[in-house]
């Protein structure tokens, strides 16, 4: 093991339904006194605009997007919910470089992700029926109905095949318990 990471990179595909708190978890993480310093928190580019209280990322208009991908700007992109993501070229080639790099994803981006990363790892973040309930209309986002569609068509992950491990984070209680419970799967990732 070298000093300066794993003896392989690896992507740390965070996934999980809206309103479970990814975003909260991963942010949680990447400011805790124990973290590894060998751990990197990808920035996604979204073609969404900034909104206070809502995951920190980039922004980019249609067109823009369309230029950086085609641009070569990222190393993987996506389409959901009627918005585009991509993670930028330097979270592959942290990867490359034997760095764990943590981001937010797509389920139906990983399989993807396995093919571009080569090494990669899932952290599936869960949460009770009733407290993702609670959060999403809390959101106020949606009206009830959007609400419980939304919660109607949860879907499993899949894992794709080579992953080298899913970990199922239950984030129902105190976010410190989630949080910990990352820090801790990252930093054995490292050593």
């Amino acid at each position: 093991m070298s000093r300066d990471g794993p003896r392989a990179g690896v992507l740390v595909a965070v996934v999980g339904p809206s309103g479970v708190g990814k975003d909260a978890v991963m942010a949680g993480a990447a400011r805790h006194p124990m973290l590894d310093a060998r751990v990197l928190f990808a920035r996604r580019t979204v073609t969404r605009a900034a909104a206070p209280g809502a995951e920190d990322h980039d922004t980019l208009d249609e067109a823009g997007f369309a230029r950086a991908e085609a641009g070569g700007a990222f190393a993987l992109t996506w389409a959901a919910h009627g918005l585009r993501y991509g993670l930028p070229r330097s979270a592959r080639d942290e990867v490359a470089r034997g760095r764990v790099v943590v981001a937010n994803l797509s389920r139906r981006a990983l399989g993807d992700a396995a093919a571009v990363f080569g090494r990669l790892r899932v952290v599936e973040v869960a949460a009770r029926p009733e407290v993702l309930l609670a959060r999403l209309s809390a959101r106020g986002r949606e009206d009830a109905a959007a609400v419980r569609a939304r919660l109607a068509r949860q879907v499993p992950v899949a894992v794709p095949a080579g992953a080298e491990g899913h970990l199922l984070l239950d984030n129902s209680g105190p976010l410190d318990a989630a949080v910990a419970g990352l820090v801790g799967h990252l930093n054995g990732l490292c050593g």
